[in-house]
């Protein structure tokens, strides 16, 4: 069996290695490749591709070193390189982040096997995990993910990126006219938007959007 374990501290590799020896130890060999940044994980997939040989499992830290020649960003766009790669390889990843939007898009976007808040889990529970996901081939979201994303379902207004992205270029201060130019739509078309997102949020007044939705975990 071969796994990948990428992450930027070397203790939650090695803690990470302990845990699946646990989860796999009818396995007579593991092979274990590791990586503590996005670049060094790209170079182990290319590697392995060029040998004709695939990793079994993926275990990605999200908030990694990036890769920006080659605009690898974070875990999630290792996972999205190696699926391109490696298809039939299992993917989990870990992540501190708890903003409501950014793990709505791992979810969406990458859509790994198993999505992981680092605090949810203990490591018996995550032995487990492991297993079904890569021998019973399973899914998996840990409770806050589930919660979060049970939340963001009910308030459909952020299950659409446009508006997701729309609220993220509020962030950064782009005017009605910018973002418009930005998302390829009329003014008109992200006033439009706007209304329904104020109607979302129960509130009445454009200045009030980015306060909202900070204070629900948003952005």
């Amino acid at each position: 069996m071969k796994i990948l374990i990428a992450d930027d501290h070397q203790y939650m590799i090695n803690s990470l290695k302990t845990i699946v020896n646990y989860a796999f130890e009818d396995v007579k060999t593991i092979h274990f490749v590791e990586a503590q940044n996005c670049k060094t994980a790209i170079f182990e997939i290319n590697a392995f591709s060029a040998a004709n040989e695939n990793f079994d499992l993926a275990i990605l830290d999200f908030s990694m070193p990036a890769d920006t020649e080659k605009n690898i960003l974070n875990g999630g766009d290792v996972c999205l390189f190696l699926r391109e790669k490696m298809p039939s390889c299992k993917t989990l990843i870990f992540t501190a982040h708890l903003e409501d939007l950014i793990l709505l898009d791992i979810d969406h976007k990458v859509k790994p096997d198993a999505l992981i808040i680092k605090s949810d889990v203990k490591p018996e529970e995550l032995i487990t995990i492991c297993s079904d996901v890569v021998v019973k081939g399973k899914k998996y979201s840990s409770p806050t993910v589930i919660e979060k994303k049970d939340k963001m379902w009910i308030e459909e207004i952020f299950t659409k990126e446009s508006n997701r992205k729309i609220v993220e270029l509020l962030s950064k201060g782009y005017k009605i006219k910018e973002i418009a130019s930005e998302l390829l739509l009329t003014e008109v078309a992200i006033q439009k938007r706007l209304a329904k997102i104020k109607q979302g949020l129960n509130i009445t007044d454009d200045s009030s959007i980015l306060r909202e939705v900070k204070r629900r975990g948003y952005v």
